[in-house]
């Protein structure tokens, strides 16, 4: 697994540099303006200067774990100038260690690192990826940060802080090599992190790999063949049943006229034939469908009769236990544009009858 360590970049003219560690190898892969990423780069770490960040120690002995990180963000928040975004861990016993940054400085620095494709897994400050020392100072200086770290306090390294945090005290410097291990210990084991809240690291979830998409792409393509060529089948199916039909009706229409040569000549001329009998082809479908409706749409009536006669009148026998119900269904007939005749009567049961005929408007 190979782990990359940068500086956490605050403005536009900030290019850190970029750092590779390849099993416990270190590389400079220059600076962030040019740096490329790569397939094996797994872990990112961003370390903040001193300057960009304030660190806190609080010491709640009545709390533990979460609760006592919850705490001490929450004193750290109050006493922040600002909207800052804040982290806490446990740094020794009852004593928690807390770091905030300015909203706007974590979200520029993270928007600047993935225009080169880097989304930092940690946010460290640099003074927290140093120990602890009981009763010493320390000084690490890397890629342009310099800061002094001492017991519950982190601090750039500067004149006028020394004065006032340290004085003459004796200030130990950690070589590059100590400090490239303690690194490598923070990455593993970070006292805390500021990618959290609003500030986490969205993982995107793969649902698929690469070679189960080539196989859902191959399942999809086989069920789009499948699919075409059933519906092609029933589609011969169909064409040849057709076929057979048209068959046997142009053989019955030949032995009524041998000079028929096709089925589309045999409908022509049955046309004909119903309009010189004063008939109209499709009376009957579009008057039993009108009939229907209309019984449908009122309730409890019924159709005792139906007959259809060669002049293109429907005679139907519709009973109801009440006459209104069988008024119903006549307006619903006649709302439609058919014309009807209708005669009421009873039947020894006391049902109400009508008898009624329908015809095309």
């Amino acid at each position: 697994m190979t782990l990359i360590i940068t500086r956490f970049p605050t403005s536009e003219r900030d290019d850190p540099s970029v750092f590779r560690v390849v099993e416990g190898v270190w590389e400079d892969a220059g600076a962030l303006s040019n740096f490329v990423s790569k397939v094996d780069d797994r872990t990112l770490m961003a370390l903040v200067a001193p300057e960009d960040v304030r660190c806190h120690w609080f010491t709640l002995p009545d709390v533990q774990g979460r609760q006592a990180e919850s705490v001490a963000k929450l004193r750290a928040d109050q006493q922040s100038l600002g909207l800052v975004h804040c982290s806490a861990g446990i740094d020794s016993d009852h004593v928690v260690a807390t770091a905030t940054i300015a909203s706007d400085v974590m979200q520029f620095g993270l928007d600047k690192l993935r225009t080169r494709g880097l989304d930092p897994d940690i946010v460290l400050p640099f003074a927290l990826s140093l120990p602890m020392q009981s009763g010493g100072v320390v000084r690490a200086e890397m890629d342009g940060m310099s800061v002094l770290r001492g017991p519950q306090f982190a601090i750039p390294d500067e004149a006028v802080l020394r004065d006032v945090f340290i004085g003459d005290a004796d200030i130990e410097t950690i070589d590059e090599v100590s400090l490239r291990s303690k690194l490598l210990s923070a990455s593993a084991a970070p006292l805390l992190n500021l990618r959290e809240g609003n500030f986490a690291k969205r993982v995107q979830t793969a649902w698929f790999t690469a070679e189960q998409k080539i196989w859902v792409q191959r399942l999809l393509f086989a069920l789009v063949i499948v699919t075409m060529t059933l519906t092609l089948a029933t589609l011969a199916k169909y064409w040849v049943a057709t076929a057979s039909e048209n068959d046997v009706a142009l053989l019955a229409a030949q032995k009524i006229d041998p000079a028929i040569q096709d089925i589309d000549q045999a409908e022509g001329m049955l046309t004909a034939s119903l309009n010189r009998q004063g008939k109209t082809q499709g009376d009957f479908a579009q008057l039993s469908a009108a009939l229907w409706r209309s019984v449908k749409a009122s309730p409890n009536v019924s159709v005792r009769e139906l007959r259809y006669t060669p002049d293109g009148i429907l005679s139907v026998v519709l009973a109801a236990p009440t006459s209104d119900n069988i008024n119903k269904a006549l307006v619903a007939i006649q709302q439609d544009g058919f014309r009807i005749t209708a005669t009421p009567r009873q039947d020894t049961s006391g049902a109400t009858l009508v008898d009624m005929t329908v015809r095309m408007p």
